[in-house]
């Protein structure tokens, strides 16, 4: 693969950064969306500054296909490397506005503005991030790219674990620290986190396969060929979207529907999250597998699985409410999403040619995130709110399900003709 192994697991770490940057920003959003919603959003009704809170979360994914459009254009012309040091610097200034933002009691509406706008530079980034270290991982992997994007999803793991160990650390010491709000505190260890990722990329170098497309000048495949790829990306990853943003939204709604204290809430799902990176070698197989095969029907039926467990969650955890389902529901929707989860980003790399895969996976996966990821946390709590029914994000895990489904299908048709 023209890499030492000890070069390969920096390639890895440094392109996988980025992404654990960008969910442990989002599961930090989430996880004090209450906090959040009291100090920077107006109003006394609870679940109505709940909707301004994820109002805005999902308002901001939809600046990711202007930033994939920027970022995965440049990622093409000048670098995947390049695009993913901007893109982490990006997102670093983001998460300092959320640390040093004053609140709503102090400055007005100028704070909601203000989180609009950290969330707005925050999509912008991340519309380039994926789709560009993504594509520096399957390029320096010919053979083993499943595998190497499967990094992407242990990494969403590990941020996952360290956002909810820090909330729950935090949250356990009260509403304050050293005088300090504890979101505040959480956001500012995400801008260490995001030096950490610069230094980590400053010596990062080209795939031989991108230089020489570039070096030959190779031209942009048609516009409806690289549109079709997108559309196929996007939906591909609607299931994921949909099933991540929920954990997302588990602490608020254990506490909103399920009354757990907030700490309850917390250490749970940090125990869900370590459990879900001790299923990495798990992960790391069924990648392998794909890689050789270029077999989708694990994938398929994953989807349906999913689809057909999504009710009956939900009306488990409303009728044994406690840590115990919030912990094992959850781990089982993630084990039998295992066999889709695991090679998705190769799969979804995999989908585009050298010459476009930046601007094309940046593209799908920022519309498909923004479609059905961003909006989910505002969709399920404007759901319960609507039916009156606790079970209804059930609702649109079963939609979104569907849409991988036929996109998962018309991925594997495309992949066939290309072979």
């Amino acid at each position: 693969m023209g890499q030492s192994r000890s070069g390969r697991w920096r390639m890895i770490a440094a392109a996988s950064a980025g992404n654990a940057l960008e969910f442990y920003d989002f599961f930090i959003y989430g996880f004090f969306a209450l906090s959040l919603s009291k100090s920077f959003f107006p109003g006394h009704d609870q679940t109505a500054r709940l909707l301004l809170t994820f109002g805005t979360f999902g308002l901001s994914f939809f600046a990711r296909p202007v930033g994939a459009l920027a970022l995965g254009a440049y990622a093409d012309a000048k670098g995947r490397s390049a695009a993913m040091i901007l893109a982490v610097a990006m997102m670093s200034l983001s998460m300092l506005l959320m640390t040093v933002l004053p609140g709503y009691e102090r400055i007005g509406l100028l704070a909601p503005v203000g989180v609009l706008l950290a969330r707005l530079v925050q999509g912008f980034a991340l519309g380039g991030e994926f789709g560009s270290a993504t594509a520096l991982m399957i390029e320096h992997s010919a053979g083993a790219e499943t595998e190497a994007a499967t990094w992407q999803g242990v990494s969403q793991n590990l941020a996952g674990l360290m956002a909810a160990g820090v909330a729950w650390l935090l949250s356990s010491a009260g509403p304050t620290v050293f005088g300090v709000p504890a979101f505040r505190l959480a956001f500012a260890l995400g801008v260490l986190g995001g030096g950490v990722a610069l230094l980590l990329r400053r010596r990062l170098g080209e795939a031989p396969v991108f230089l020489e497309q570039k070096e030959k000048a190779v031209p942009l495949p048609p516009a409806g060929q690289v549109a079709q790829g997108v559309a196929i990306a996007g939906g591909m990853v609607a299931a994921g979207a949909a099933q991540t943003y929920l954990l997302l939204y588990l602490p608020t709604y254990a506490q909103t529907e399920l009354g757990l204290r907030t700490s309850q809430a917390l250490g749970t799902v940090c125990l869900l999250y370590l459990a879900l990176l001790l299923l990495t070698p798990l992960r790391l197989f069924i990648a392998r597998h794909f890689d050789a095969k270029r077999q989708s029907r694990y994938m398929l039926a994953s989807c349906l699985a999913n689809a057909a467990l999504a009710y009956p969650a939900f009306i488990l955890l409303a009728r044994w409410p406690g840590q115990a389902a919030l912990f094992l529901l959850p781990l089982l929707f993630n084990l039998v999403s295992l066999p889709y989860n695991a090679p998705l980003n190769g799969f979804m790399g995999l989908v585009f040619s050298v010459r476009e895969r930046g601007l094309g996976l940046s593209l799908g996966y920022a519309l498909g995130i923004a479609v059905f990821g961003g909006a989910a946390p505002f969709i399920f709590t404007w759901l319960i709110a609507v039916t009156g029914n606790p079970r209804s994000p059930a609702l649109y895990l079963v939609f979104s399900a569907f849409i991988t489904l036929a996109a998962i299908w018309a991925g594997r048709r495309r992949l066939r003709s290309r072979a």
